[in-house]
């Protein structure tokens, strides 16, 4: 198909140059002849046909030619023998036939010519015959035919090795699915390293397979986490059940090991209900409810949970906001990632220590962050805590499932915003970075990679949340980054 094209463009191609090459040939001679008929109107009668004469005998070629005629078409000078049939006297050129006087005899043959009257009714006929013209096409037809048949044929090369290439590329791109399909996960399309649209939609489809790979990887690790999680409650349940079997000899025991079954069968519900939360928000279906909401506000409604809860544990409670731009999402979904943050920093902050939570500005926009003074997280767990069932090492002896920082990831990807970890001081800091440009810097280093999307912290809210630190901490100013 691509041959015929380029073979039907290559013939308009040679088809306009012969119409060009003939048809500027065809306007010279036609703007010959007007001039040299104009010029000889204007000599005396015995002047112009001495100069008719002279013409004639002086064109040793026979191409040119001219006549004079009197008011009644006898010639009067000149090599035709009369005025051509059908020419019209609009002093335009013309193709004709006319008849000429050759060595031979009379001849009729085809040519351009002009027709003047002139003064006392007689007529100039000035033209050339069209010989030349027609070898001019001959020759120029000669030529566009003979490089037709080469350039045909290297177009017909040039595709079919441009298909065979292609065709093994798909050849080799289908025995790689096939090899997909057989199970083979870790296989990806061949790159053959250059930039058209195979190689682009290689790229594609190896990134998909990678992701679902990544996918295939999560789901048969959420089944062991889920079978091992769930395992030792229900041996635990189990246990109880026995033991109240083997053991309860009145009401209050019974209860007792009811009360226990149930408090299993809660926490065992409460992994699944949450798992198949993060699943419903990881397909993007919650975003129903989004609309404007005040960060400020957010924040305050959750601090205010959470403030009765860090004072019964003697923890000091600090809570600060700074004038921002609303933002975008759900509230119930956002107020539930501060939740799980309040929830974990009061819960991981030693006895006496200290939690806050901030609205700070930063060029992206908005950014609410929740520390505490605990050991926090290593740099190199940072990752590892975002995904279900992961728990710092730390941590793993405190009660809990694993899944919170995992539900926080999922309502922050549905959002579009990015979560940061970060050292802050001697304290523990994980900020929510509430634009929609997805920013995940962890580890000790935090501010300094997330450096091109920070901007300068107005001074009035530099002195206050380093105030705020501060007491919360026992630390000097916080070492903002900028």
């Amino acid at each position: 198909m691509a041959c015929a094209a380029f073979g039907g463009v290559t013939l308009l191609l040679f088809g306009f140059i012969y119409w060009q090459t003939a048809g500027l040939e065809m306007q010279r001679i036609d703007g010959f002849i007007l001039n040299e008929a104009a010029a000889l109107s204007r000599e005396s009668p015995a002047t112009m046909a001495a100069d008719v004469n002279t013409r004639y005998r002086a064109d040793l070629h026979r191409q040119s030619f001219a006549a004079i005629f009197d008011a009644h078409g006898s010639r009067i000078a000149g090599d035709l023998l009369a005025v051509p049939s059908g020419l019209a006297e609009d002093r335009l050129v013309h193709e004709c036939l006319v008849l000429r006087q050759s060595a031979a005899g009379p001849i009729l043959e085809p040519a351009s010519a002009v027709a003047l009257r002139l003064a006392g009714g007689g007529m100039l006929v000035m033209g050339r015959s069209e010989t030349d013209v027609a070898k001019l096409r001959t020759l120029v037809l000669r030529a566009l035919a003979l490089g037709l048949a080469p350039t045909l044929a290297a177009a017909l090369g040039i595709g079919l090795l441009a298909s065979r290439r292609v065709l093994a590329r798909v050849r080799h791109m289908n025995q790689s699915i096939e090899r997909i399909m057989q199970g083979h996960l870790s296989e990806r399309l061949p790159s053959a390293g250059s930039s058209d649209a195979l190689e682009q939609l290689a790229s594609s489809c190896n990134r998909m397979l990678e992701e679902i790979e990544h996918l295939l990887a999560e789901v048969k690790g959420v089944g062991e986490n889920i079978a091992h999680d769930l395992r030792a409650p229900l041996a635990r349940l189990r246990a109880r059940m026995e033991i109240g079997r083997a053991h309860g000899q009145d009401k209050e025991a019974l209860q007792a090991v009811l009360e226990s079954a149930i408090h299993e069968l809660d926490r065992g519900l409460a992994i699944v209900t949450a798992l198949l939360r993060i699943g419903e928000l990881e397909t993007g279906r919650r975003k129903a409810a989004f609309a404007m909401l005040d960060v400020s506000d957010l924040v305050a409604e959750a601090a205010e949970l959470y403030a009765p809860l860090a004072a019964e544990r003697g923890l000091r409670f600090e809570q600060s906001s700074f004038p921002v731009a609303g933002i975008h999402g759900d509230r119930g979904l956002l107020l539930e990632v501060l939740v799980n943050l309040l929830d974990n920093a009061v819960k991981f902050a030693p006895s006496g220590g200290s939690v806050a939570i901030a609205v700070l500005q930063e060029v992206g926009g908005p950014v609410i962050r929740v520390a505490d003074s605990g050991t926090g997280i290593p740099s190199e767990e940072r990752s590892a805590v975002l995904e279900r069932f992961y728990r710092a090492a730390p941590n793993r002896h405190l009660a809990g499932n694993g899944i919170g920082l995992n539900l926080v990831s999922a309502i922050l990807r549905l959002h579009d915003f990015g979560i940061r970890m970060s050292d802050e001081g001697q304290g523990f800091a994980i900020d929510i970075l509430c634009w929609r440009q997805r920013v995940s810097t962890t580890g000790a280093g935090a501010a300094e990679a997330a450096a091109p999307v920070l901007g300068q912290v107005n001074g009035y809210q530099r002195k206050l949340t380093n105030s705020m630190f501060s007491s919360v901490f026992g630390v000097g100013p916080m070492p903002w980054k900028t």
